[in-house]
């Protein structure tokens, strides 16, 4: 007899392909836009500008806080056009002042004469006023709140004490401008705060040699 073969079953193909699988690219990070840097902080102006540059400005604030005309100055080029040597006068509280220095340029002529004057407007304040306020305090609070007005600054704070001891002594200490200033005794509490207000007086125009 002839052997069998065996009948081999063929499975059914499926309809479906096989494709081969890929994995999509990652997509690539999208850059920030850039950015402008920062502008660098500016500098305040009193930081800035040198010293001898600050008179001309001083005395202009002065004549606005003690509401007088603002100055004028007079400069003059006493030297050549090649080689100038500038000389410059200002007027200020009806009073005249003139540099006795020359100067190559404008500007520093005019700084010049500027610092002559406040350092005679400032020896007359010590010599009209600080033997007026020496003599009697009763006008110094007063003056005082008027030059926080003029300043823009806060009301000084009065704080009095009474030491123990055998006279009736009052001493009274104040805060202006971020200051501490203490006075010296007084009969009463209001004559101590007049001397407390004295104090902060003579320290601000920087005229406690006036003492001697």
């Amino acid at each position: 007899m002839a052997a069998t073969r065996p009948v081999v079953m063929s499975q059914p193909m499926s309809n479906t392909l096989c494709l081969p699988q890929f994995s999509a690219p990652a997509a690539s990070p999208i850059p920030a836009p850039l950015q402008a840097p920062a502008p660098p902080a500016a500098q305040s102006t009193s930081s800035i500008i040198p010293e001898q540059l600050m008179h001309k400005n001083r005395l202009q604030e002065y004549a606005q806080r003690s509401a007088i005309p603002l100055p004028v100055y007079q400069t003059v080029n006493e030297g050549s056009q090649h080689a100038p040597q500038f000389r410059s006068t200002v007027l200020v509280d009806g009073a005249s002042y003139t540099s006795p220095n020359t100067f190559s340029h404008r500007k520093a002529a005019e700084q010049d004469v500027a610092k002559i004057a406040l350092a005679n407007i400032l020896q007359k304040i010590k010599e009209e006023g600080c033997p007026l306020i020496l003599q009697d305090t009763v006008f110094c609070k007063s003056i005082l709140n008027e030059f926080a007005v003029k300043m823009n600054l806060e009301m000084p704070t009065y704080s009095t004490i009474q030491p123990e001891g055998l006279l009736p002594t009052f001493i009274s200490s104040l805060v202006f401008s971020g200051e501490s200033y203490t006075g010296e005794a007084g009969r009463n509490k209001k004559e101590a705060e007049q001397l407390a207000a004295r104090a902060v007086i003579l320290s601000l125009l920087g005229i406690l040699f006036c003492y001697d």
